[in-house]
């Protein structure tokens, strides 16, 4: 787990990015990576569906496409 600040300069928006190498059991390497701002992640819990979140999470076959795409989604939140 690596964990690091940044700020987007167009909302002027620090985040605490977390990124995760997470590698799971499926055929596809496209979301071998996970990325959130540590500050704002949420995540709960509910009996019939599990974990979910409603924050923004990146994904990607690398670090920085996971780390892009979390970026998109914070941008796209503004």
């Amino acid at each position: 787990m690596s964990e690091r600040k940044l700020c987007i300069v167009a909302t002027r928006q620090e985040i605490h990015l977390q990124t995760n190498p997470v590698f799971p059991p499926i055929p596809t390497r496209r979301y071998d990576w996970s990325a959130i701002d540590a500050n704002t992640y949420d995540v709960d819990y509910d009996y019939e569906i599990g974990y979910y979140s409603r924050s923004e999470q990146g994904h990607g076959a690398t670090e920085q496409e996971a780390i892009a795409d979390l970026i998109e989604q914070l941008e796209e939140r503004e």
